[in-house]
Parts: C-alpha cells; structure tokens; sequence
C-alpha cells in the first residue's frame, strides 16, 4: 500500500471540508498529514495526523511567527515523523504548503505533487517574490494538479510546465449530500448564499440580486452561511432595500448543519466576481458543486471553472460577472417556474454524480500517485 504524506496547515479549517473527504475516502492510499496546528478536529477525525504543535502555546506562535516571516516551516519534526512512516510520495496542498517544505522535498528526494486552489494560482503569482519561488517549485516539483482547465490556462500562463499539469476536478460525497435533501412543502423558494470572507464570492451581488428579486417575489427568503468583512455591508444593503427581515444569516456552521439547510434550498447564488486584488476563485466554489450533487439549480456567474460545473440552461443559469440585472432576471426565471427548477436540479444531480464524486477524484488521485512510484 502506498504512503502519501500530506502538507495540509493548519488540519483542518471548516471551509476546507473538501480536503478532508480527499483523504477519507481514499482506501487505496495509507494517508498521513503533516500539519504545524489543529482545527476542529472534532469534525475532522483522522488517524496519522501529526502536528508539530499539538498545542498552542508562546514557543508555538513564535515558530509559526518566524516560518512565516522566513516562508519556510522549521524541518525537524516532519523529517522525523517522514523517517518513521515512510511515505513514498509527498503531496502539497495550496502551493504554499509545497513551498514551506521544499527543503524537505531535497533533502528526501521524494516526488512531490502539489494542488493549487485558486488564491495561490492568481493572487500570490503577482508578488515579486513569489515569482521566483513559483519558478523553483516548477522546476523542483513533479506534478501540478488543478481543478479546472480555466485554472491549469492560469497555471500556465505563470510559468508552470504545462506537461506538469494535471486537471483533477474536486469531488463531493454525493451519497451523503443527497440524504439531506428533503421534500418540498409549502410555497417559500429558499436561496442560499455561501461566503462573506473575501470579495471574490460577490456577496454585495448575491444581495442586490435578491433585494431585487424579492422585490417582485414575496414567498422567497434569503439564506446567508460564514463570516467576514461583507457581512454588515450586506445585512446594510438588505435592510435599505427592505428585504432583511426574509434574510437569515447563520455564520459557520458545523458540516452536518451545512448539509441539513443545502438540502432545504431551492436555488443556490455563486455570484462569484475577479477582486479588485485579483483575486479569484481560480476554479469554482465548492458549494456550486455541493448544489449540483443535491440537484440544486445555480444562478451564477461565467467566473473561472464556474461554467465547467454550471451547464448554463441545463443545471443552472449564468451571466458575466457583476451583472445584476441579469442575475435577477436569472434568479426570477428559477424562483417562478417550478418545473425548470426541478428539470435543471435532476440534470444537475445526474452530472455531478458522473464527474464530481469523491470517488472519482480519488480513483484519478492515486492513478497520479502510481504513475510516481
């Protein structure tokens, strides 16, 4: 049984569920993880897991202080734990990851695969320095691996070999997601919202397109998931235009609760938008997929690998990013006709359940493994 050591920090943030069913779900492949903290680990229980700071303490924010100010992690403890389990395959998750150990990646002579996820394909490749270690890592690492062919263009287009990249869509535990799915009763259409931390999400978009639609729609109800700095200026934006009183906000919430309210929506919004920054999603946000699974029709944008999900007509609706005219249009067509609500969430569980599966990406992820060994 191959050994694959992942560099995953810290293990494991809500928002990074994703990742988690990456290792999970893979019986093939003995997993470890090589992390500098813990998250939640309540929600993500995992054997193998070995953290180089079990707990947080000064000694530990003065070593995460430094490796971040030097963009290395100090070696000691994974080359340790690398010595003792053997793994015959290194595995970076966010670029960044790959980076802060490739002192290990010499020093073991190991292959190392790394996944980009969006911020670090766009956002960081416009910083002079990391220019020069995206050319070293390319030239260093083995495989690149994204989730869409929008970003391995991206990935191309700042420097990475192209016979380097690999294109292996995210996958999601379409078994579980669709569980949650319950009957529709009564005459509300629920919207849901995922994502107030970064501008890239749209959240000021997926606001005016609701105040605008439920202008015209009284039984719809807007419902907001996470935290962040978009959160006031949208409840802002919803209560000038009288609508914030069908809007709920629900901050993070635990995976299981995630999953209990996907699977009372209606329509998903994914007005996902390139940042001033430039910032993106590189690929597509992970709750369009989580829709598709759920057969849950997308209103959203022509963003990134967005479309690569999205069937426009057929599993959702999309338009050009910041268009809320259009949007609304959009989200107006789903919220008053039934039947294409539930002809586009059939055809949308049918293709997410063909090419999004969590066992398909990890079929295609341990086929990349052996082609190293």
């Amino acid at each position: 049984m191959t050994t694959v050591a992942h560099f995953i920090n810290p293990f494991l943030p809500l928002t990074q569920n994703w990742m988690y069913n990456q290792l999970r779900f893979n019986r093939e492949c003995r997993t470890i993880v090589l992390c500098q903290t813990l998250e939640n680990t309540d929600q993500f229980p995992l054997k193998n897991v070995f953290p180089a700071f079990p707990e947080k303490t000064f000694f530990s924010r003065l070593s995460l202080t430094i490796s971040r100010l030097r963009a290395q992690y100090f070696s000691g403890h994974y080359l340790r734990v690398i010595r003792r389990e053997n793994p015959e395959v290194l595995h970076g998750h966010f670029s960044w990851e790959s980076w802060r150990n490739i002192g290990i990646v010499k020093k073991t002579g190991l292959p190392l695969v790394t996944t980009f996820y969006g911020l670090d394909v766009n956002k960081l490749s416009q910083r002079r320095i990391w220019k020069s270690r995206y050319a070293r890592l390319f030239t260093e690492g083995d495989i690149f691996t994204v989730e869409g062919d929008h970003m391995a263009e991206a990935l191309a287009d700042i420097g990475c070999p192209r016979q380097k990249i690999r294109v292996i869509p995210l996958g999601v535990d379409i078994d579980k997601i669709i569980r949650y799915r319950v009957p529709k009763t009564g005459t509300t259409i629920k919207i849901m919202f995922v994502g107030l931390q970064r501008e890239k999400k749209g959240a000021l978009y997926a606001a005016a397109t609701f105040a605008r639609s439920a202008r015209k729609n009284p039984h719809c109800e807007f419902h907001v998931l996470g935290d962040g700095p978009f959160a006031a200026p949208v409840k802002s934006l919803l209560k000038d235009e009288g609508v914030l009183s069908r809007s709920r906000f629900y901050g993070y919430v635990p995976l299981e609760t995630y999953y209990g309210l996907l699977g009372q929506m209606d329509i998903v919004i994914a007005p996902s938008i390139t940042g001033r920054d430039g910032d993106t999603e590189g690929g597509a946000p992970v709750v369009v997929i989580e829709a598709q699974a759920a057969g849950i029709p997308v209103v959203g944008t022509m963003h990134c690998d967005i479309p690569n999900i999205v069937v426009d007509e057929e599993t959702g609706l999309l338009c050009e990013e910041r268009d809320v005219e259009t949007l609304a249009d959009n989200l107006d067509r789903l919220i008053s006709n039934k039947a294409l609500r539930e002809k586009m969430g059939k055809a949308a569980h049918i293709r997410a359940s063909l090419h999004f599966s969590i066992q398909r990406q990890v079929d295609d992820l341990n086929k990349l493994y052996r082609s190293l060994l």
